[in-house]
C-alpha cells in the first residue's frame, strides 16, 4: 500500500516525463551452488504521449558467477505497455519497454546464477542512471540451509530465521547488492 501511496504522489506531483523508474521489489534466494533473483520493477510515464526506451539488465558474470539462466521477463496486470526481450550477452541482457502515456506498470525478472565461490553480486547502483533515487526500494534475502552469510550489502534491517529484509525511501545505492558467504 506504501508504494501505491508513493507512486501516486509522484503521478500528481507530474515532476518527470516519459519512462521513469520509479521502485523495485527483489527477493533473492542462495542456496548451494547458485542464487536466484525474482524482482518487481515499477516503472512510469508521466508524458502525455506513449513512449519506448531500451533498458540494459546488468548481470554479473565470471569465473566464478556464471552466464545467467534468465527464467522470466514478463508484464503484469498489464496488457497496455508492452515489453520485449531484445539481447542476451555476457554481463547481462536488454529488452524494450513501451508505455502508453500516462501510464503505470510492473515488469517482473527472474534469473538464476551458478556460483562456484563464495560471492554474489546483484548491481543496483545503475538505478542512479535514471537520474532521481528510487521511490521505494526492498530487498529481501532467503538463504539455504547449510550458509552463513559472512558480509551483507547493507546492516540488517530485520531478520527472521534464514531470512533478512531491507526497505528504503527514496533510495540512490552506493554501493552493489554483494554477498559473501561460507558454507556450514
Amino acid at each position: 500500500m506504501k508504494l501505491v501511496y508513493i507512486l501516486l504522489c509522484c503521478a500528481i506531483c507530474g515532476a518527470c516525463f516519459g519512462i521513469s523508474f520509479e521502485a523495485e521489489e527483489l527477493c533473492f534466494s542462495l542456496q548451494r551452488g547458485f542464487w536466484e533473483m525474482d524482482g518487481l520493477f515499477h516503472f512510469a510515464n508521466y508524458a502525455e504521449y506513449p513512449s519506448s526506451t531500451s533498458i540494459y539488465f546488468p548481470i554479473p558474470e565470471d569465473s566464478l558467477s556464471l552466464h545467467p539462466e534468465l527464467l522470466l521477463l514478463e508484464m503484469l496486470d498489464d496488457s497496455l505497455a508492452t515489453c520485449r526481450f531484445l539481447t542476451q550477452g555476457k554481463g547481462g541482457f536488454s529488452f524494450a519497454l513501451t508505455m502508453p502515456a500516462r501510464h503505470f506498470c510492473t515488469l517482473r525478472i527472474a534469473y538464476r546464477q551458478t556460483l562456484l565461490g563464495n560471492t554474489a553480486k546483484y548491481i543496483i547502483s545503475t538505478a542512479n542512471s535514471w537520474g532521481k533515487p528510487l521511490a521505494y526500494a526492498s530487498y529481501v534475502l532467503e538463504v539455504g540451509d547449510g550458509i552463513s552469510i559472512t558480509k551483507a550489502p547493507f546492516p540488517p534491517q530485520q531478520s527472521c530465521g534464514k531470512e533478512n529484509e531491507w526497505m528504503f525511501e527514496n533510495f540512490s545505492p552506493v554501493s552493489e547488492f554483494e554477498l559473501e558467504f561460507s558454507y556450514n
